[in-house]
């Protein structure tokens, strides 16, 4: 089949880098280039955001779609659209009729910081409102993301504030540009695709869409999610295989008996395995005991590992889906929270060796992640808790909302019965965030490194008391703590931000200390961290809400007096 589009067009909200992406593609590809706004200045005699203030809105939507039939009427171009371009349905069918749609999809605080260093642009009265330039960011992407969905690819580019922009664009063109040569001809202007971009009311879509070089898959959030499995299956083209269970034996009970009563009723034929809870799962001898297993069920390379779990059971599934057999599918239905805004997205797999947590593992993307909200109902309290602390560490690295919504929230959240409406909300979110970090970065050689805020000393404290005393979220809290009282020390993390990181970790019941433990052992098991660069431990931190740095010089006395201050 061959492709009959002959433009690639870039649609997302303001500063999200469409005009800057768009030269690079054209520029590689050797095409024109045609900015929208710039058309825009040049028809009517007047910028876009004159011509809202002059002329009014609506007038110059209008205007804005003949711009954009010009626009269309070149072959062989990369289109940058005006934010709200796509909103109109008649605008989606006209792009669709051409054009590779592309969404540039970045967090809204980044979007933030791009406005609040532009020095040039002049006042864009569609942002410059009463409320304010974030809180009509956010209102309008939860407008017009829906829309911006239906886009045939979705792509991310997030960079460090120490890494070139400029470099991160040129890497987000690289994906554009694969993505292009090796699907783009299978993209084109059929009646189907193009009745799905003029839909007014769109579709609901996945909580997010992991996009790496090889691979790109769904995270689907909700109720009820593990009963929809057989449907999921047929979705994802995984019929007629074999499927093996890697469960934790704590969550059989109230979770694994009726997802194998649904994929029995559905004639999915399988088999299950049943782990240990706790982290000490984690090892060789589990892996082999696994590996011995699955060869006495003659599994098969078509053969599909359903990770049934937390954290633990995602890392061992994972490891086992990524080495088997050199590779087998696996989906992931993860049942904590720790295992749903962590452990279950990205494609990190590992065991632990006596030396060092995760010193052992491989890069594995799942073929799905199914989070079903109903399982966190059924967690101790602990360990519902614990997993709260990647959440709070995405809200502080990514995103201002999410933290204002768990501050908001904190005592429904820690609640016995928290609304399942609520969880899913945040839940959604958090996994939005990782999803686009992820994308952006699959093997951890830049901005993906943020993610590990507190675990650089959090993996170390479960290090030494050989992850039998502290939970995986415990020790990260504490690792926050202790990076944001280093941050306090170099002067890049002011006070009322380190206080309220402080307050809201203590308000969801988790530690800021880790009294009694030893400060040496500590410092010596973070030495043999994976994250240690030329005998150098790397430290991610928070310099503002949605804005993480890594530094990798921090003074061996800062570090140790951190240590010894959350050991206390």
């Amino acid at each position: 089949m061959k492709s009959n589009l002959t433009q690639i067009s870039l649609i997302g909200l303001s500063y999200s880098g469409k005009s800057t992406l768009g030269q690079v593609v054209a520029d590689r590809l050797g095409w024109k280039f045609n900015d929208t706004d710039v058309m825009y200045a040049k028809k009517f005699g007047k910028s876009p955001a004159r011509a809202i203030k002059e002329d009014g809105e609506l007038v110059f939507r209008d205007n804005e779609s003949i711009v954009l039939a010009e626009a269309l009427a070149e072959d062989w171009s990369v289109i940058a659209t005006g934010g709200g371009t796509f909103e109109r349905s008649t605008n989606r069918r006209a792009l669709g009729n051409t054009s590779l749609i592309v969404y540039l999809d970045i967090p809204v605080d980044i979007l933030y910081k791009r406005y609040l260093n532009d020095q040039e642009s002049e006042i864009r009265p569609l942002l410059e409102t009463q409320e304010g330039v974030l809180h009509t960011l956010r209102e309008l992407n939860r407008e017009r993301r829906p829309h911006y969905q239906l886009a045939d690819l979705w792509l991310s580019s997030i960079a460090l504030e120490d890494i070139e922009q400029t470099e991160a664009m040129n890497q987000t063109a690289t994906r554009l540009l694969d993505y292009w040569v090796q699907e783009g001809f299978r993209t084109e202007a059929s009646e189907q695709r193009l009745t799905r971009l003029e839909t007014e009311v769109a579709p609901s879509h996945p909580a997010a869409l992991v996009r790496t070089a090889d691979s790109v898959y769904p995270v689907w959030v909700g109720v009820n999610q593990i009963e929809r499995l057989p449907d999921r299956l047929i979705q994802l083209n995984l019929t007629n295989r074999k499927l093996f269970i890697i469960a934790d034996e704590s969550v059989m009970e109230p979770h694994g008996t009726l997802l194998a009563g649904k994929l029995q009723a559905a004639q999915v034929s399988g088999a299950t395995y049943l782990i240990p809870s706790g982290e000490s799962s984690k090892s060789s001898a589990m892996i082999e005991e696994i590996y011995s297993w699955l060869a006495t069920h003659k599994a098969e390379r078509t053969s599909v590992i359903v990770a049934l779990g937390g954290g633990v059971v995602c890392d061992i599934a994972g490891y086992i889906a990524a080495t088997y057999l050199r590779g087998l599918a696996i989906i992931m239905v993860p049942t904590s929270v720790l295992g749903m805004n962590d452990a279950s997205i990205g494609g990190k797999t590992g065991i632990d060796l006596p030396i060092g947590k995760n010193l052992v593992g491989a890069f594995k993307q799942p073929r799905a992640v199914i989070a079903d909200i109903n399982t966190l109902r059924t967690l101790p309290k602990r360990s519902y808790i614990e997993g709260f602390a990647e959440i709070i560490k995405h809200g502080l690295i990514l995103d201002s909302e999410l933290l204002e919504w768990l501050e908001t929230y904190r005592v429904e959240l820690t609640s016995e019965l928290p609304a399942s409406a609520l969880l899913q909300q945040i839940t959604t979110r958090s996994i939005y965030l990782k999803s686009l970090v992820v994308s952006t970065d699959p093997l951890e050689q830049g901005i993906r490194m943020i993610l590990n805020y507190g675990h650089t000393i959090g993996h170390a404290i479960e290090t030494v008391t050989e992850y039998q005393q502290w939970m995986h979220g415990e020790a990260i809290s504490v690792g926050m703590t202790a990076a944001g009282r280093i941050a306090r020390e170099l002067g890049i993390m002011e006070l009322n931000l380190f206080e309220r990181q402080t307050d809201l970790l203590r308000d969801f019941g988790l530690p800021i200390s880790a009294p009694g433990l030893n400060p040496d052992a500590i410092i010596e098991a973070m030495s043999r961290d994976k994250k240690v660069v030329d005998s150098k431990a790397r430290f991610v931190f928070v310099t503002e809400v949605g804005q993480a740095v890594v530094h990798a010089d921090v003074p061996d006395s800062l570090i140790r007096d951190a240590v010894q201050r959350v050991t206390r």
